[in-house]
């Protein structure tokens, strides 16, 4: 752009004190737009003439040679340009440089986490760690973390192995107090379904033949689950053992047993029990039950089914009581139901609803006249065909009168 020139018309009479006075007025921005001027445009030289009035004789001009701003604007244009590649190559560098400096880095831990998380162990993160900064430091320390991780992943699988070779011994020692794989014994025929929730159950039973003419029926279902309720099941059945050696009466048998139970455990555990005594002659049973869950008597000749309540608390609890007994006339053909909680409890996994005391009484009605051992399948079908969740020991079975 040329030097700006001032002019002044022919005849003017400003002073020199005017113009700078005007000057110094027009480089205000709001004074500039309040002056009256002029623009002339020289089209074959490219100029641009700006004309300032500073009073009515006296002006300004202003030249303004377009080719040079366009000159101007291309040189800044240029540099423009030159500053967005510089800084397009820039990103792209800084960006190659981040990748191969830290999400590389990162992509590989996320990797291998995740290959660790679907149970692979031995998945380790390898990279040059020459840069020691602090993902060089995670990444060991990753490392060790796995090892640590496998380490006592491995000592429980051994301590695991080692359980389960106690369990299965356990189980083994448990089946020991279970009767004879029998279905026939003196008086009554069996069949019993016994379903442990783990290796060992906290449900027992026996069937002693105390002679020709007297055959006994207990089962009990302790607190709890596993090893320890299976613990209890064993001291119930070495009590009851020991104490049949004195008496068969089954309120006198419970009476000695419950005590004997709150004296070791001191009321931390307890259980539930039935006792059915058998007797030949005049065609008795004599039940007896310590808290245990209604059971069902199904009598052939009238082909109806009577319910036995609980006659007692139950054992273990430390209450004084004395056990009362039903006397019940027996007849061929005639049919115990009896269970532990573990059936009530099966719960259907949609709609979480037990199996409860309804559904096994209606199937006990509906198949009740039945051979015992289909009977007890035809139960086993009904429980399993709507339950697939046994949170219990589920024991049951038929007592059939022979």
């Amino acid at each position: 752009m040329e030097k700006t020139r001032t002019l002044l018309s022919n005849g003017a009479t400003a002073t020199i004190s005017d113009l700078k006075t005007k000057l110094t007025n027009m480089s205000n921005a709001k004074a500039a737009l309040n002056t009256s001027y002029d623009i002339e445009l020289d089209t074959d030289h490219f100029i641009v003439n700006l004309i300032f009035y500073l009073n009515p004789k006296t002006f300004l001009i202003s030249q303004i040679k377009m080719k040079e701003m366009v000159d101007r604007l291309k040189s800044l244009y240029i540099q423009l340009g030159l500053l967005l590649i510089w800084g397009f190559a820039f990103h792209i560098l800084f960006g190659i440089f981040l990748y191969r400096k830290i999400f590389v880095r990162l992509f590989l831990l996320k990797e291998v986490s995740e290959t660790m998380a679907t149970g692979n162990l031995n998945a380790r993160i390898s990279w040059n760690a020459s840069a020691h900064d602090e993902l060089d430091v995670l990444g060991n320390t990753f490392n060790g973390m796995a090892e640590q991780i496998s380490s006592q992943f491995d000592t429980l699988k051994l301590k695991n192995a080692q359980i389960q070779t106690e369990l299965e011994i356990g189980k083994n020692v448990q089946e020991c107090f279970l009767p004879e794989k029998r279905k026939t014994f003196n008086l009554i025929n069996v069949e019993i379904i016994y379903q442990p929730m783990r290796e060992v159950s906290g449900d027992i039973y026996d069937i002693i033949e105390i002679s020709d003419t007297r055959t006994a029926f207990f089962l009990a279902d302790a607190t709890g689950h596993g090893v320890s309720a299976a613990l209890i099941t064993s001291i119930i059945h070495y009590n009851v053992e020991n104490i049949m050696k004195e008496t068969v009466n089954p309120a006198h048998i419970f009476n000695r047993l419950s005590d004997n139970l709150f004296e070791t455990l001191q009321g931390t555990f307890f259980a539930t029990g039935i006792f059915i005594l058998f007797e030949k002659e005049g065609g008795y049973a004599y039940f007896c039950s310590a808290g245990h869950n209604p059971i069902y008597y199904y009598r052939k000749e009238q082909n109806k089914i009577v319910v036995l309540e609980s006659t007692g608390f139950v054992l273990g609890i430390g209450i004084p009581d004395e056990y009362s007994v039903l006397k019940i006339k027996t007849s061929p053909g005639d049919k115990i139901l009896v269970y532990t909680d573990g059936v009530l409890d099966a719960a259907n996994e949609k709609t979480t609803e037990p199996f409860g005391d309804d559904r096994l009484l209606s199937a006990f009605q509906k198949y009740a006249t039945l051979p015992t051992t289909e009977l007890t399948e035809k139960l086993r079908e009904e429980i399993h065909s709507y339950a697939n969740v046994f949170p219990d020991d589920v024991t049951f079975g038929i007592l059939e009168i022979t």
